[in-house]
C-alpha cells in the first residue's frame, strides 16, 4: 500500500514538470482576451477648438490577444490603450475611424499579436458645442403652506437667477428652463438652502442632459415662510372742545388687515393705534389720512398702506365769545403779576341750546405761573366754563402774556 501511494505521488509530481516544461520551452506562447477595453480621443481639445464635441454613448473594444504567458500576465484592461485620433474632424456627423493599440512602455508592439478584435472601426457621432443661458424657475406644483401661514413668493430669493450651460446642440436646443421643484405642504418656517434643479424644455419635462456641462450644480433658495393673522385698526380720540366719541362721528374705512411675521414678533399684537385725533382742535368736519406702520419684520399682506378717517359734528354748534376774566394761579413768592393780556376771542362748542345761551361771563381763562420766572412771558391758559354748561368744551389753545417783577 505504501509503495503505491509513493507512486502516484512521484506520477503527479512528474506531470507537473512536464507541464510546466511544455509551456515554458516547448509552448511558451498564449491567448487571452481583454474585454471592454475604453477608447481614449487623442487631439480632442481640437474638437473643442472647433466648437464641436463627441456625443456617443461609452466606447470601448473587446481583444483577443496572443504573447507569452509572462507578457500576457503582465496586460489588463487599464493598461491596454486604444487610441482614436480626431484631429482631422472639422464637421458634425457620424464618422468611423481606425484605432491605435498602445500597450504598457516595457512591452513592443511585435511581441504581441492581435487574433481578433470586436471591432475594426471606431463609429462616432460629432455635434455642435453651442452655450446657451436659461432662467432659473421655482416650480411649487400644487402645494401649499398650511392655512394660517404665508409664502413669500414674490422675493424668493436665488443665488443664481440664470445658468450658462454648454452642450451637444441636438440636446442644448431643447434647454428652456432650469426648474427647481419646492413642496411647501406642512411648510410652516422658512426654507433655505441648496437646492438640486431639472434642466427642462417649453413645458417643463425634463431633457436628458448627460453630456451637457453647467455653471452651476446646485442653486441657492430661501423662501420665506411667516404666520399670517389679523389684526384691528384703531385711533386714538382725545376728547374736548365739546366733542366727545358719543356726539361725534368717527369713521375709518379700514379696520382690519393681515400681517404676517415671526410667532414672536405676532404674539400679543392684535391692535394697532395709527394715530391719534385731538377733537379739541377740530372746528369743523374734517378729512385726514395716516399711513399704517408696522413693527420692523412684520408684513402687511393686506396691501393697504394707509387709513382714512372722516370726521363729523353733526349734533354741536360753535359759537365765539369775549372773555375779559382773566387771572392767575400758583405765582412764585416775591414776584409781582400783571397780566397784559385783558381779553381774548374764545371759540366753544357744544350742544346747540347751550351755546345760545351761553356768554362770556360764563368763561374764566386761569394763567398756571408756578414755573415762571421774572420778565415777560407768554404761555398757554386755560379755560374754565360755568358748571351750568357741562356740555361745551373750548376749541383751540389761547395764550395769555404776563409781566412779573421782583416786589
Amino acid at each position: 500500500m505504501k509503495n503505491k501511494l509513493l507512486k502516484i505521488l512521484l506520477a503527479t509530481v512528474l506531470s507537473i514538470g512536464l507541464w510546466f516544461y511544455v509551456i515554458t520551452v516547448v509552448s511558451p506562447e498564449s491567448e487571452k482576451t481583454y474585454y471592454d477595453i475604453p477608447v481614449v480621443l487623442q487631439n480632442k481639445n481640437i474638437l473643442s477648438e472647433r466648437g464641436l464635441m463627441v456625443v456617443s454613448d461609452e466606447m470601448n473594444v473587446t481583444l483577443a490577444l496572443k504573447s507569452d504567458r509572462t507578457i500576457l500576465n503582465e496586460l489588463n484592461e487599464s493598461n491596454i490603450n486604444v487610441i482614436v485620433n480626431v484631429a482631422n474632424i472639422e464637421s458634425p456627423g457620424t464618422y468611423k475611424l481606425t484605432y491605435n493599440i498602445v500597450y504598457p512602455g516595457n512591452i513592443s508592439d511585435n511581441e504581441i499579436s492581435v487574433q481578433s478584435s470586436s471591432t475594426d472601426l471606431i463609429t462616432m457621432k460629432i455635434e455642435n458645442r453651442i452655450n446657451k443661458t436659461v432662467p432659473v424657475v421655482v416650480d411649487y406644483g400644487d402645494t401649499a403652506v398650511p392655512l394660517g401661514y404665508t409664502a413669500d413668493k414674490e422675493n424668493a430669493e436665488l443665488d443664481h437667477k440664470e445658468i450658462e450651460i454648454s452642450g451637444p446642440e441636438s440636446v442644448v436646443s431643447q434647454i428652456e428652463q432650469a426648474i427647481i421643484r419646492v413642496d411647501l405642504n406642512n411648510q410652516t418656517k422658512t426654507l433655505a438652502g441648496e437646492y438640486q434643479f431639472a434642466l427642462c424644455d417649453k413645458q417643463g419635462e425634463a431633457v436628458n442632459a448627460e453630456k451637457v456641462t453647467l455653471s452651476t450644480e446646485t442653486i441657492n433658495f430661501m423662501l420665506k415662510i411667516q404666520k399670517v393673522k389679523e389684526i384691528t385698526l384703531k385711533l386714538d380720540v382725545i376728547e374736548g372742545g365739546g366733542a366727545t366719541s358719543q356726539n361725534t362721528t368717527i369713521t375709518m374705512d379700514t379696520t382690519l388687515i393681515q400681517i404676517s411675521g415671526s410667532d414672536a414678533l405676532l404674539e400679543g399684537l392684535d391692535e394697532l393705534v395709527v394715530g391719534s385725533v385731538d377733537l379739541g382742535m377740530i372746528t369743523e368736519d374734517a378729512s385726514m389720512t395716516f399711513p399704517i406702520v408696522l413693527p420692523e419684520g412684520v408684513t402687511n399682506q393686506t396691501g393697504v398702506e394707509q387709513v382714512n378717517v372722516e370726521i363729523k359734528l353733526p349734533e354741536l354748534a360753535t359759537k365765539t365769545v369775549k372773555v375779559t376774566k382773566i387771572t392767575y394761579a400758583h405765582a412764585p413768592n416775591g414776584l409781582s403779576v400783571e397780566i397784559i393780556t385783558k381779553a381774548l376771542q374764545i371759540t366753544v362748542r357744544g350742544p346747540e341750546s347751550m351755546i345760545e345761551q351761553i356768554q362770556g361771563t360764563d368763561l374764566t381763562v386761569v394763567v398756571n405761573l408756578a414755573e415762571a420766572q421774572v420778565g415777560t412771558v407768554t404761555t398757554r391758559a386755560e379755560v374754565e366754563i360755568n358748571s351750568a354748561y357741562p356740555g361745551v368744551g373750548v376749541i383751540g389753545t389761547y395764550p395769555v402774556s404776563v409781566n412779573l417783577r421782583s416786589r
